[in-house]
């Protein structure tokens, strides 16, 4: 098995090159993405067709930018902030929570960084 952390840095990196096929093969499946609204969307072909297709064209050169990683088990939180051109993803800070399942990433949820996220996720 590989090395959680490795494969959370490798999903953000296919996210910062807007690398589709490289987000699709290190999905499960049955991948759920949550964002901060909790909204939800399950499963591969649907991350990539109504999640990251439409954010790729909406936000180029998105990025985020960990200032800390704390890894449990299979699951990696990383605490940091985006930068994107656009004033409404720039600079915004945020945690992000990936659990990773048979060397995939089964769920990528984002949370605000507040401190009762902070609490929740005892970071």
């Amino acid at each position: 098995m590989k090395d959680p952390k490795t494969i959370a840095l490798q999903f953000n990196n296919c996210i910062s090159n807007a690398d589709i096929k490289g987000l699709s093969d290190l999905m499960t499946e049955d991948h759920l993405f949550i964002d901060t609204a909790n909204n939800r969307i399950e499963g591969r072909d649907k991350n990539i067709s109504l999640a990251w297709e439409p954010f790729f064209y909406l936000y180029p050169g998105y990025q985020n930018i960990f200032e800390c990683i704390v890894v449990r088990n299979y699951t990696v939180i990383m605490q940091g902030y985006s930068v994107c051109a656009d004033e409404i993803l720039n600079n915004v800070k945020a945690i992000w929570v990936a659990e990773i399942k048979e060397d995939k990433v089964y769920l990528w949820h984002i949370y605000s960084d507040t401190k009762e996220n902070r609490d929740k996720l005892e970071i």
